[in-house]
């Protein structure tokens, strides 16, 4: 009967999707947004009223600050104008209209001062470096608006005095690339100042790999870490000599601690722009807007008129100049592609100055020719045109009001805790196999995992594909202790073994371990939608999080196994279907999908090299077999699945249905993340410039490039893949808190009363995971799949160390177990909080921490229980 009903739906699947095809993709535009936001022709000082160049720019907290810059006040160069350096400070509260409203004006910089560097610090504006009317100076400043005045604090000289260096900020370091000396010429100094420990000064890092002054430093995310980026720069390398200008783009990897060159600035896949004295400013997760800057064909023609002493010509070309680059153009960090952006709707300026809060530019003044400054303070913003349409919103509802069927529908057969936690021996082994792989194939997978091969390769595949290798250690060595004492739950094993207070420490991390991921794999669609379509985030959460606490609560296991055997299905259909039309939609096909791939080394698997900070071979390895051991062995939402079935033999197949499964599936997501990878380095203009993260390109292609209806069903997919992970959890979280806690605590308690417990300990759980997702909806996460990781190293290898040393360990008593898996817990915070190393080992480390120390332990405290075959030992004999 059940069979028949899961084939219907289906069918009606299939038939949806053969309507749907026939609708166009849905579009998913960048529009750009100019807005200005403040003249200086407000200014009570008349001489500024042209504006000015080489200003230092930043942020405190909601206002901005604008110091120092130049001007031709009293004529222009060509006039035999004097160039006018400002010693004024400005401050600006943006209004909600958009418009700055000036809050404060005063002549506060120690000297006047243009062209130097700067870097928005929590504290106030950096200001480094920069040229005086006295020359140039190494000095250092730090600009802070108190709310009546500025406070000026000195901070560490640069070692060599420069102008038209460029700087930014990672964290609590300042990084400052190039500049100009006295003579003219550049340098490629490449220097750090510590925040945290701003006696030393700063120190010299690896050289930039050529002499530049005037290029642009920002940071952005490059896939593995915050990076720098450089972009374009000139340099005169001696005296005299014509000055180079720069198409080139490096970047700068804290990590490896060495420059490397990427693909040229360029207006188009065949054309490359020089640019000097521009801006660079991150937007989105990896994205880069560059604005304005000089191409250096005129500066050059200037150059060569004063080196033969043409007076005539360098004034006309200063009076007759063109303009600077007024093209808008975004840069992806990732895929090193660029695209066109548009035009600036002001005059295009070099010699600037701006702000990014990530999503918002600000440009300040700058120069518009030779001599002529812009009085303007610019903002530029991006907004996507998301269109979802009424048919993908149509499957999401016909999705939602399906689960919920079902869980009504399984309610009845729920007549106590045996029913509820086990469907009492019900659920055939291929279902609890398909329910096991769709339980770990969450939505970390089917986001995470592609977003994180996009950024990256394949390094993290054998990590993902362990579990195969600990199938048969778990059938051999783990599985005979669930099924044959036919336990409540896992935990309530180590009290046979140890002690109540072990089972209630094993039971408490779970909690703690499962509230956790319900708010990830809340969290994680939530975002992507929220990305894609501009669905509301809060919404998202409380709506997909009600419907699962609803059906999970009222159906129990066979509404759990169930609903996951369909989605499981929903979601490799999906991911198939998202593969075939993302390498159609890459200009050569698979063919250029391939060479692609080939040539950035995007397939990248195996990495020998003995770094335990990196995901190397041994690292994901270790770590992979590690934490596929602890799930599969202390996971209750796992070994829940094999107490559902009638028999061992039954079990064994799900678990290598599941094993096997696992495998190919994981190759696919990493070749979906393979291909994002290849179809937007293909088509860099149709990647959304304000995706927060790298965690929503997927959904991003879903909703842009599918067809209506396939977007509809891969974004339920998306929904199922959460959603199968949180049913699990909030059902195996139910059953730990009922049975390892209510029913222990209350040994006589009834069905009705253990029934209704387990409904309200999943309400609460899923609740609270809610909760939890809710307050991560406010925190910007890098890698949320990172994040899981380490959740799920710090807070379970102490259950997985506690049934290996149950099973193999008959020496190791309670106390000497327990000793071990709190030392084990302990060392992984200090590891966590001192050390670089992956948080892939977590696991590992923790695991083997706490076997070593608890088997120390036992020569002091001697196991005193008499154990009764509940380990290996006594299970051969028996």
């Amino acid at each position: 009967m059940i069979r028949k009903k899961i084939s219907r739906i289906y069918l009606l699947i299939w038939m949806w999707l053969s309507i749907s095809v026939t609708f166009l993709k849905a579009d998913n535009l960048n529009t750009l947004h100019q807005i200005n936001c403040f003249s200086m022709e407000t200014l009570e000082d008349s001489t500024l009223w042209e504006g000015l160049a080489g200003t230092f720019f930043g942020k405190q907290e909601n206002r901005f600050i604008m110091a120092g810059g130049s001007a031709f006040p009293g004529g222009k160069p060509w006039q035999d104008g004097i160039k006018h350096f400002s010693d004024q400070v400005f401050v600006f509260e943006q209004l909600p209209d958009g418009s700055f409203s000036k809050v404060y004006q005063g002549n506060d910089l120690p000297v006047p001062l243009a062209e130097g560097s700067y870097a928005t610090l929590p504290g106030g504006l950096l200001c480094v470096g920069g040229l005086t009317p006295d020359g140039i100076t190494g000095k250092s400043w730090l600009l802070a608006y108190s709310g009546s005045g500025i406070t000026v604090t000195e901070y560490p000289s640069l070692p060599v005095p420069v102008k038209n260096s460029t700087a930014t900020v990672i964290g609590s370091k300042v990084y400052l690339v190039g500049g100009e000396l006295a003579d003219g010429t550049s340098t490629d100094q490449f220097l750090v100042l510590d925040l945290s420990n701003p006696t030393k000064g700063w120190e010299k890092l690896p050289n930039f790999p050529v002499p530049i002054s005037g290029a642009t430093l920002t940071s952005q995310q490059d896939g593995e870490e915050v990076a720098l980026f450089s972009f374009g720069g000139r340099a005169r390398r001696t005296a005299g000599e014509a000055t180079i200008f720069y198409a080139s783009v490096y970047h700068f990897r804290p990590s490896l601690n060495r420059w490397t060159q990427k693909g040229d600035i360029q207006h188009d896949k065949d054309t490359s722009v020089s640019l000097a004295m521009a801006t660079a400013s991150a937007v989105g997760g990896s994205h880069v807007l560059l604005y304005g800057g000089d191409t250096g064909h005129i500066f050059n023609q200037v150059e060569k008129a004063v080196r033969e002493g043409n007076t005539a010509k360098r004034d006309s070309l200063w009076i007759h100049h063109t303009g600077f680059h007024n093209k808008i153009l975004i840069y992806n960090t990732i895929t090193d592609t660029w695209f066109e952006a548009g035009e600036t709707v002001n005059p295009p300026v070099a010699v600037t100055s701006d702000v990014s809060d990530g999503k918002n530019v600000y440009i300040a003044s700058g120069e518009i020719r030779p001599g002529v400054r812009s009085p303007l303070i610019t903002q530029l913003y991006y907004t996507s045109q998301p269109s979802f349409g009424w048919i993908n919103y149509l499957v999401l509802i016909l999705y939602f009001g399906g689960m919920l069927l079902m869980g009504f529908y399984f309610m009845k057969r729920n007549e106590n805790t045996e029913d509820f936690f086990k469907a009492s021996g019900r659920i055939p082994w291929w279902a609890a196999g398909i329910s096991i792989f769709a339980t770990t194939l969450s939505a970390i997978t089917f986001l995470s995992i592609p977003a994180k091969t996009y950024a990256t390769d394949w390094r993290m595949l054998v990590f993902n594909i362990c579990i195969i290798l600990i199938v048969p250690v778990v059938i051999r060595y783990f599985l005979p202790f669930f099924t044959r004492f036919r336990l409540g739950t896992a935990y309530e094993y180590l009290e046979k073994r140890f002690n109540r207070t072990t089972r209630w420490l094993a039971s408490a991390l779970f909690v703690v371990f499962m509230v956790s991921r319900i708010a990830i794999v809340l969290f994680l669609p939530a975002l992507a939608l929220n990305a894609v379509t501009g669905f509301d985030i809060y919404l998202s959460i409380v709506v997909m999080g009600l419907v699962t606490i609803i059906y999970s609560t009222s159906g129990g296991m066979e509404a759990v196994v169930w609903g996951d055997v369909i989605q499981g299905f929903i979601l490799v259909f999906g991911a198939l279907a998202a593969f075939v039309l993302m390498v159609m939609g890459i200009d050569g096909g698979l063919g250029e999908f391939w060479h692609t791939s080939i040539e950035f080394h995007k397939f990248r698997t195996f990495d020998f090299r003995f770094d335990f900070t990196q995901p190397v071979f041994w690292v994901v390895l270790i770590g992979g077999v590690a934490n596929s051991l602890i799930t599969y062995t202390s996971d209750q939402s796992i070994v829940q699945r094999y107490m559902s079935t009638k028999d061992e033999k039954s079990t064994s197949r799900s678990i290598w249905l599941n094993g096997i499964l696992s495998v190919p599936v994981t190759i696919l997501f990493f070749l979906i993340g393979t291909g994002l990878f290849a179809f937007y380095k293909d088509n860099p203009a149709s990647m959304m410039v304000t995706n927060p993260n790298i965690d929503s390109v997927f959904p991003q292609f879903i909703v842009s490039e599918m067809p209506v209806g396939f977007a509809g069903l891969l974004i339920a997919a998306i929904f199922a893949a959460a959603m199968s992970t949180l049913s699990s959890n909030i059902n195996s979280s139910a059953a730990v808190l009922t049975s390892d806690f209510y029913q222990t605590i209350f040994p006589k308690s009834t069905f009705s009363s253990q029934l209704k417990m387990a409904r309200w300990s999943g309400l609460l759980c899923g609740l609270l995971g809610m909760g939890m997702a809710l307050m991560l909806a406010t925190w910007n996460i890098a890698s949320l799949w990172d994040q899981f990781n380490t959740f799920l190293g710090l807070l379970t290898s102490g259950m997985g160390a506690l049934f290996i040393l149950g099973i193999f360990f008959p020496r190791v008593g309670a106390g000497a177990a327990l000793v071990g898996v709190i030392t084990g817990l302990f060392l992984l915070l200090i590891i966590k909080e001192h050390t670089p190393l992956s948080f892939l080992l977590y696991g590992f480390i923790g695991v083997s921490v706490s076997i070593l120390i608890a088997w120390l332990s036992s020569f002091l405290l001697p196991n005193k229980k008499e154990i009764k075959g509940y380990t290996w030992k006594g299970m051969q004999k028996e």
